[in-house]
């Protein structure tokens, strides 16, 4: 059986992709295709080039306040972004295991958003760091990135968690972060507002989507209490989703018919 796993954007949010991995690597799941928008797209790219999810663990939560601070501090100041994505670019040239699409283990494809055509782009070959970068880039907060003639924006504006792409998979696990609510009617600042409403169309494009029916696992573990951007709390959103893998543990055990130890 082919496993494809899809894994969805959500910021900070998305070290809860972590967890799920280590769990796929403890069980001895093969995953036989990836997908990622935005930050899924990132921990997509070190899993699938040969990383294990103990690894890449290990890799983020050795980075403390100053060094996640760095990576999204901007380099230069412009009215398109705050963040031009310099420092994030020398971080993934600097830790990433491959450098390219055709030297992963698993085969990988990226979303990203065409500005100018206003639909989604695939990225499947080719230089990994342009396409990472380009799936990252959230409106207001990062640069849009030129690249190769076309203007991208974050791939979560028409692919949040892109499941839909692994069509040869014959077994389908999609991992959601973006679950977001707004219960204590704070009035957020710009920034957050900004984001608050991206997570709301991102919402509706995957309930248009249909996404219940079209996957066989889709998990989503409760990080709501997290923000977007706090990148340097990776500690804390891994171990948060303690009840949501073993949740998934015992679904994806029993889906698969898994021998227990």
């Amino acid at each position: 059986m082919k496993i494809g796993l899809a894994l969805g954007g959500g910021g900070a949010k998305g070290f809860a992709h972590l967890p799920y991995l280590k769990e796929i690597d403890d069980l001895g799941i093969k995953i036989s295709y990836l997908s990622g928008t935005s930050m899924g797209a990132v921990i997509g790219a070190f899993y699938a080039g040969g990383m294990s999810a103990a690894e890449i663990i290990k890799l983020t939560t050795q980075l403390g306040f100053l060094e996640t601070f760095k990576l999204t501090a901007p380099t230069t100041i412009q009215k398109s972004g705050l963040v031009d994505g310099k420092n994030i670019e020398k971080f993934l040239a600097e830790t990433l295991p491959v450098l390219h699409f055709e030297d992963l283990k698993i085969p990988l494809k990226i979303s990203s958003t065409d500005y100018w055509k206003g639909e989604e782009y695939i990225f499947d070959h080719g230089d990994l760091i342009p396409a990472i970068r380009a799936s990252i880039s959230l409106p207001g907060f990062f640069q849009p990135y030129l690249f190769d003639d076309r203007l991208f924006v974050d791939g979560g504006l028409v692919n949040p968690v892109p499941f839909d792409l692994l069509t040869d998979a014959d077994f389908i696990i999609a991992i959601d972060v973006l679950n977001e609510t707004h219960k204590d009617k704070k009035i957020p600042g710009s920034l957050d507002i900004l984001i608050g409403s991206y997570y709301i169309m991102m919402q509706n494009v995957l309930r248009y989507k249909d996404y219940q029916s079209k996957t066989d696992l889709y998990c989503t573990p409760d990080v709501r209490r997290f923000n977007t951007l706090a990148f340097h709390k990776s500690k804390e959103i891994i171990s948060s989703v303690k009840k949501d893998i073993e949740e998934f543990k015992e679904k994806i055990s029993a889906a698969l018919d898994l021998k227990k130890p």
